[in-house]
């Protein structure tokens, strides 16, 4: 089955005017700010888990690119995470907090591997960013609290926002993001993506699942920013 790996191209048409700035609070502000989604998925999630992520948005403003995923059947005791691809370099690796999922990005004309994950429980009691330094993931210890990310299981809803300072885009201004739902022991696999990877088929599944394999590029031009769907 194809699986697929949102890319995403920001490219400001003019200067201080952008797609939308959406409210970091676990409400979803339409599409009147965010744009379409990126990316959406139809494909269930692993079955014990009962959640399927389906819809994927990116969209930016002044200082920020903000990321939100719609997800069915959504939990407060899940963990979810933003692997965001924006410069050379990136590491491919197990995913931060240890689960049994595996970074694989490509290597391709638009990017290679994560350098940013925003990684937290979906009960918002803890979220954190995570960067690459070059060699190992750094960012482990301290929670980036509700105003920069912000989970909402009533109604399905993560979101959060990422500075393009911290970022630092390369120079194409193309990247790549991939949204993932697990669970809250190291044990669990990739319970849902968006876009799609396969799902973990177990709770403690023998071998990690891995978030991977972009497919060919789709132009979708979001308000005044353009992304690459691919």
């Amino acid at each position: 089955m194809k699986r697929l790996l949102s890319v995403i191209a920001i490219s400001a048409v003019s200067a201080g005017i952008y797609a939308g700035t959406p409210t970091i609070d676990g409400t979803f502000d339409g599409v009147s700010v965010w744009g379409p989604a990126v990316a959406t998925n139809s494909n269930p999630g692993f079955s014990g888990a009962g959640a399927t992520a389906t819809d994927l948005y990116v969209t930016d403003d002044a200082s920020y690119v903000y990321f939100g995923a719609q997800i069915s059947g959504l939990a407060g005791w899940m963990s979810f995470g933003f692997a965001i691809d924006s410069q050379s370099g990136g590491g491919n690796t197990q995913e931060t907090w240890g689960r049994q999922i595996n970074f694989n990005f490509p290597t391709n004309s638009v990017g290679d591997a994560p350098d940013v994950v925003i990684r937290g429980n979906c009960n918002n009691s803890w979220i954190e960013q995570h960067t690459w330094n070059g060699s190992t993931w750094q960012g482990f210890g301290t929670n980036i609290g509700t105003s920069e990310a912000n989970s909402n299981p009533s109604t399905g809803w993560i979101e959060c926002r990422v500075a393009k300072s911290v970022l630092n885009m390369r120079a194409s201004k193309q990247g790549q993001v991939e949204f993932y739902l697990t669970g809250d022991q190291n044990a669990h696999g990739l319970f849902t993506s968006v876009p799609y990877d396969t799902p973990c088929a177990e709770w403690n599944p023998s071998s990690p699942q891995v978030l991977s394999n972009p497919s060919g590029p789709v132009n979708l031009p979001v308000a005044l920013s353009a992304f690459t769907l691919e």
